[in-house]
């Protein structure tokens, strides 16, 4: 439910130094190569924790990235303006995982990522968000070598301020999902437990939060496999055929 919420899973430090080392060479850009081959397949794509989470959220049958791209920063800069990534969409349902590898430790000087929670299922205009600075409750992804962040894919994110002249490398591939949703994980019960709010973000006021929960809602009935309608808290009515019974009778 916590990804419900907040967009994001944060596995810092799972993959080994050893092969974390054997990124300190990798060209910028396109890396499709690098990234189908066994060795990337095997210690990142498959790693336990990692590919249990894509399992958990995407279902069984996950697609595996067969390619990727580098982002790397070696000069100081301003840092990027805030953006949410090609078709995001604004839906409510789970269906691309966009991840984030970062192969040697991330400080602040170092221009890391930042994300904001819970913002992965807005509707915006990329452009529209572009202008906003620092937002409260964002997160800066100043992490250990190794760590791999999870995200929903449409999560609002930039690159911080680069204040050094140290390469910072990042690896971004992303999994997919290719069946329909349903509640195949372990379980406890065969009865769905209702989603349970968490509270809300400190950039979000009272009515956007309200929209939040229908929205957070909605994405887990999904991922249960159930119906994604939502009963809302100002909804007191009756069928008119009801009524019409009611007033002949």
């Amino acid at each position: 439910m916590d990804f419900v919420a907040s967009g994001y899973v944060l596995l810092e430090g799972v993959i080994d130094d050893s092969f974390n080392q054997r990124c300190n060479d990798l060209g910028r850009g396109n890396i499709d190569a690098f990234i189908a081959s066994d060795a990337f397949t095997d210690t990142v794509l498959l790693h336990p924790q990692v590919a249990g989470v894509a399992r958990s959220l995407l279902g069984a049958d996950f697609l595996v990235p067969a390619g990727g791209h580098h982002h790397v920063f070696e000069k100081p800069h301003l840092g990027q303006t805030w953006h949410s990534d090609g078709l995001s969409g604004s839906g409510y349902d789970v269906t691309e995982l966009q991840c984030y590898y970062y192969p040697h430790a991330v400080d602040v000087e170092d221009g890391p990522t930042m994300i904001l929670p819970g913002s992965h299922c807005r509707a915006v205009d990329r452009e529209a968000i572009a202008h906003y600075g620092d937002i409260m409750g964002q997160v800066s992804l100043t992490v250990p070598a190794g760590t791999v962040a999870m995200t929903r894919y449409g999560i609002w994110h930039k690159a911080g301020p680069k204040t050094n002249s140290r390469r910072r490398g990042m690896i971004k591939f992303s999994y997919h999902r290719q069946a329909a949703p349903r509640r195949d994980w372990l379980v406890d019960t065969a009865d769905v437990p209702a989603y349970v709010n968490g509270p809300r973000f400190g950039y979000v006021t009272e009515v956007e939060s309200y929209r939040d929960r229908v929205r957070r809602m909605r994405t887990w009935n999904w991922l249960c496999g159930q119906d994604t309608n939502v009963t809302l808290l100002w909804e007191k009515s009756r069928p008119v055929s009801q009524v019409i019974g009611a007033v002949d009778a």
